[in-house]
């Protein structure tokens, strides 16, 4: 723009020094049109300018690593007038592994609801943000700016391609109490024990049928069974190509568990060293531990699960411990 600028005071000063070298009509007209012009182009632009707005989206909004995918710009100026120049700087960021990349987007001609596509980087895992800011436009003339709101980020979600895995054996006898939830989904004979009433027992836990049978007060009582409970622990830290290996690795198990229809949980620590600790029995709750898995920023190097022995527990009772690594998992009671 400053160039432009130049250009107009340099043809302003020659017009006033022919003005003032030659008074007669043709003169003083060119003085009129050089003041004129950027005011006639100021007034024509000004709508389009005022009235522009911008939405940046992803096309799509989840792909799986290594898939195509792409941003898309879109310009919306209601008065109906094409813009002449738009500018903006565009900072696509991984937020997971922190890969950052800025360019600056000159469009020129801009036609009203023109999207402008650009490519998204899905080489490697993660949620992926498209950013704009320090948005300006430009009257056709080049002369004066506008400064824009910025419009909101648009996210794509990366996500990894679950290794093929066996769901892990768990041993009898381990794990944490099972949970009103979980009990409820099992038969008939898995629920309860019979016992003989005693004194306090609620009426509505009597099996009638067997006391009338036995002749005499039996009780059903909820089973003190224990149910193992999974849980998938991850050093989420190092470089992008580790994490997805790492990442391939937990969503094949955690996939290979629903499949199984075995509730787990999901354990590693964020870059402050917070334990981030994610309960998984469905599709919803999956899908939740994933974006939280792909969305704070991982560390090169970060703490270890194994240097927190405490966070390896469930809140009612042990459990069976598998750690996943980029090289696969292991499981061991904890």
């Amino acid at each position: 723009m400053w160039y432009r600028r130049l250009i107009y005071g340099a043809l302003l000063a020659g017009v006033l020094l022919f003005q003032i070298t030659n008074e007669n009509y043709l003169a003083c007209f060119l003085l009129a049109l050089c003041i004129a012009l950027p005011l006639a182009s100021l007034a024509l632009s000004l709508p389009g300018m005022l009235n522009c707005r911008l939405t940046l989206f992803a096309k799509p909004a989840s792909l799986d690593r290594g898939q195509s995918g792409g941003w898309s710009l879109a310009v919306h100026a209601p008065a109906g007038l094409p813009l002449a120049r738009l500018s903006m700087r565009l900072t696509r960021e991984n937020l997971l592994t922190g890969q950052k990349e800025t360019r600056r987007l000159r469009l020129t001609g801009v036609a009203r609801r023109l999207p402008e596509d650009l490519p998204a980087a899905t080489e490697h895992c993660g949620l992926l943000e498209l950013r704009a800011d320090r948005v300006s436009v430009c009257d056709y003339l080049g002369l004066f700016s506008l400064r824009l709101a910025p419009p909101p980020p648009a996210r794509m979600v990366c996500r990894p391609v679950p290794a093929a895995c066996r769901p892990v054996d768990v041993p009898d006898g381990l794990g944490a109490r099972a949970s009103a939830k979980n009990a409820s989904r099992r038969g008939p004979g898995e629920d309860y024990e019979l016992r003989e009433y005693r004194p306090g027992d609620p009426m509505r836990s009597v099996h009638w049928k067997l006391s009338s049978k036995w002749d005499q007060l039996i009780v059903r009582e909820r089973a003190d069974t224990v149910t193992p409970l999974p849980l998938l622990s991850a050093d989420r830290f190092g470089p992008p190509e580790e994490l997805d290996k790492l990442l391939d690795n937990l969503t094949g198990m955690s996939r290979a568990l629903l499949g199984v229809q075995r509730p787990h949980a999901v354990l590693w620590l964020d870059a402050g060293g917070e334990p981030q600790l994610h309960p998984i029995a469905d599709e919803r709750e999956y899908t939740e531990c994933l974006l939280a898995l792909l969305s704070g920023p991982a560390p090169l190097i970060g703490p270890a699960l194994d240097d927190f022995p405490e966070l390896l527990h469930a809140p009612d009772g042990p459990v069976y411990r598998v750690h996943i690594t980029p090289e696969g998992g292991d499981g061991h009671g904890g």
